[in-house]
């Protein structure tokens, strides 16, 4: 009698523990707010004269895609006090955050070079220098829009009572998808004859600078929407100013009915993003 209880409770803690662990994964959702990578120097604040340098340099992948093409170099050392040797590493790809890594992925890169005398009577001697990160990566943004091709004055209380109908929103805001890059607002234009037009916000939310922003897919329903970026001469790529840090996406596509209904957009763009941080060290007699 012991032995079945015994086994009924192992069964039950078993089940128990099956039914929980997808609901608390499915709590976790990496691909939202606005992240940058981790760039931390683990080099000594002070060193001394006369010997060899050793500067390892940690990069923490905290975005929610994994970076590709990655490029970390040491810069700004005046050489009449430091000489470093090789001044730049790189890393084929760095995992992002996830499910079955939630820390994401880390990577040190170790700096070699040698210190060198102060000048004559001097005691000290401080050392500005920056890392500089370069890497490839993207993003994704998939939400799920109540669209109509009808126009506004015809979209309104009706569809709220409407069974089976969505409740249609003409701007939305957004807070990010998990990277130093993404969509922040979102107009739906409707259009005559079952179209319909997305009018995005692409923003770099980042500390960094964006390079070029290029379009690998877009479709609405699973069907393809055609895009283009508006104000350069490229429809399908952008090179972002670093001073305004914001672009704008119109995608135009075909519904299925004039009526509201919920159906999926999938975007995802490739970005080319550099940051730098800026690090100090003492030279010591």
């Amino acid at each position: 009698m012991k032995f079945r209880i015994g086994l009924l409770l192992v069964l039950f803690l078993f089940l128990v523990s099956c039914t929980q662990a997808p609901e608390r994964g499915a709590e976790i959702n990496y691909k939202q707010g606005f992240m940058d990578i981790g760039i931390t120097s683990l080099g000594n604040a002070e060193e001394y004269q006369k010997q060899r340098l050793q500067l390892p340099i940690s990069i923490d992948n905290d975005l929610a895609y994994d970076l590709e093409n990655l490029e970390v170099s040491v810069q700004g050392f005046d050489n009449h006090y430091v000489d470093v040797y090789t001044d730049k590493q790189q890393l084929a790809a760095l995992e992002g955050k996830s499910l079955f890594n939630p820390e994401g992925g880390k990577q040190k890169f170790s700096f070699e070079g040698m210190i060198k005398d102060l000048l004559p009577g001097a005691v000290k001697e401080m050392q500005n220098y920056r890392i500089y990160v370069l890497y490839n990566s993207q993003v994704e943004f998939s939400p799920s829009l109540c669209v109509t091709s009808q126009q506004l004055q015809s979209v309104g209380a009706a569809y709220d009572t409407y069974q089976g109908a969505c409740t249609f929103q003409k701007e939305i805001s957004y807070t990010g998808q998990g990277a130093p890059v993404g969509v922040t607002s979102l107009e739906i234009v409707p259009r005559d004859g079952k179209q319909i037009e997305l009018r995005m916000t692409i923003e770099n939310r980042g500390k960094g600078k964006v390079g070029k922003i290029s379009i690998a897919a877009a479709t609405l329903g699973g069907k393809p929407l055609t895009c283009e970026f508006r104000g350069d001469t490229a429809k399908n790529e952008f090179s972002l100013d670093p001073e305004k840090k914001s672009a704008t996406l119109v995608c135009a596509g075909y519904l299925l009915s004039e009526d509201a209904y919920t159906t999926p957009l999938y975007l995802q763009l490739l970005y080319d993003y550099g940051i730098n941080q800026k690090e100090e060290m003492a030279i010591l007699e």
